[in-house]
């Protein structure tokens, strides 16, 4: 399980970036990858966190 935290108390979303935006396909990219993913609001932000699948899954 991977883990990454913020400061922000806003939760992450996943949204289309076009083929010009810099940025906007973590989700995207974790959502296609990851088995399972989530986030949660802390008192001082928020963690999201993924889990990949093993070779045995």
């Amino acid at each position: 399980r991977c883990e990454v935290g913020d400061d922000s108390p806003q939760l992450p979303r996943q949204r289309r970036a076009r083929e010009t935006d810099e940025g906007g396909r973590g989700l995207f990219l974790v959502n296609r990858l990851a088995r399972r993913w989530g986030a949660t609001r802390l008192s001082t932000g928020k963690v999201v966190w993924f889990e990949m699948a093993t070779r045995s899954q």
